[in-house]
């Protein structure tokens, strides 16, 4: 549109395999076709062929509304750079304990509720490591990912959740199940008083280790054994 605006007479195509418009995106999209530009949708199977004529540029592409090649004298041909993920994402993912989509890129915990947020404490995401993205939407993720740091950093005591799981030192063997079963890394050995230890501040509640402690030696709080049973009693 701004060259349209430059020159009203410039012919301007863009050869696309999918658009995706949202928001005010699409009014942009609307807007150009009022202005003259020419969109062209082309299959995987029959890409466009550029190739040299007479000192030009010359681009063919077939038009799937026509069915009929289209032929384009260009002065001036610009590449869009495809965007994929970078192939260790699936090795960084392992290693903070995070979540991929199916393309590829990380995932946050919740669309809407926590929208820079991983599932695992602590750690944000923004930009395009979160997916493919325009300029002005990563800039406001960014921000977003660092008012959430902020609000960490700057208290200087945090509150951690009710539901964590802890162990009873008179009953850990340290087996090291609970550390090779947890899905978030966060159990270690203490070698020195010889019994795991859990960080309430990193433990997400899930009850895995819990559940897999074969000497019954770690419990979630407010999900403990003299608290359930009873319940389930009672219910049957």
């Amino acid at each position: 549109m701004t060259l349209k605006e430059l020159n009203p007479d410039m012919n301007i195509y863009i050869l696309y395999r999918d658009i995706r418009t949202y928001g005010e995106r699409e009014d942009l999209y609307r807007e150009a076709r009022l202005k003259g530009v020419r969109f062209i949708r082309y299959e995987l199977d029959d890409k466009p062929v550029v190739a040299k004529k007479d000192g030009r540029l010359r681009v063919t592409v077939t038009d799937q509304v026509i069915k009929t090649p289209v032929i384009i004298d260009s002065d001036l041909v610009t590449l869009a750079s495809a965007i994929v993920p970078r192939g260790d994402n699936g090795l960084f993912a392992k290693l903070f304990k995070v979540a991929m989509n199916q393309d590829g890129f990380f995932m946050e915990a919740h669309a809407k509720l926590r929208p820079v947020d991983f599932a695992s404490a602590g750690l944000f995401v923004c930009g395009l490591a979160h997916g493919p993205k325009a300029i002005d939407e990563a800039i406001s993720q960014a921000k977003a990912a660092v008012s959430r740091a902020c609000m960490i950093l700057s208290h200087k005591e945090r509150m951690a959740g009710g539901a964590v799981a802890e162990v009873n030192p008179d009953l850990c063997a340290i087996c090291l199940t609970c550390v090779r079963v947890c899905p978030f890394g966060v159990p270690q050995i203490d070698f020195e008083n010889a019994v795991a230890k859990i960080d309430p501040g990193a433990c997400q509640g899930c009850g895995i280790c819990a559940s897999m402690c074969p000497n019954d030696a770690i419990q979630v709080r407010h999900y403990e054994d003299i608290q359930m049973i009873p319940k389930l009693m009672a219910i049957y």
